[in-house]
């Protein structure tokens, strides 16, 4: 959700911006869960046909910012990647509501639950952007 949602937002920017995601644990090649999909579809944000990628099989040259959604996700990138630690960030640092520093994984949980994260992720990328800009 968080790419589809930043891709979203930045796009409405008229902001030219690379984003990719990967993942810390390895789901390499599984589908986005299609409660994520539905959640975007719910809030008008295009969902592109995306399957997981590992962080090890990811391009990570050049990147400005990689957001995390959980503290245990900076320590393992530091652990696994080369990564400048100044690089990685929190994505919860820019919630304009301070609702705690990890933003919780919905996996298994039912459509409110998505809805909320989706609300949650939207509004630290949304803050993120007036922040940066």
């Amino acid at each position: 959700m968080a790419h589809a949602i930043f891709v979203a937002e930045a796009k409405r920017r008229g902001l030219r911006v690379n984003v990719i995601s990967a993942g810390i644990w390895d789901f390499e090649g599984t589908p986005t869960a299609d409660e994520a999909c539905l959640a975007c579809e719910r809030h008008q944000i295009p969902m592109q046909k995306f399957i997981a990628t590992h962080i090890h099989n990811a391009d990570l040259e050049g990147l400005t910012r990689v957001f995390v959604m959980e503290q245990k996700h900076v320590e393992a990138l530091l652990a696994k990647t080369a990564l400048p630690p100044d690089r990685i960030s929190l994505l919860s640092k820019y919630d304009p509501q301070e609702r705690g520093a990890d933003i919780e994984d919905p996996m298994g949980q039912d459509a409110a639950a998505f809805d909320t994260c989706f609300r949650r992720i939207r509004d630290c990328i949304v803050n993120y952007l007036v922040v940066v800009s």
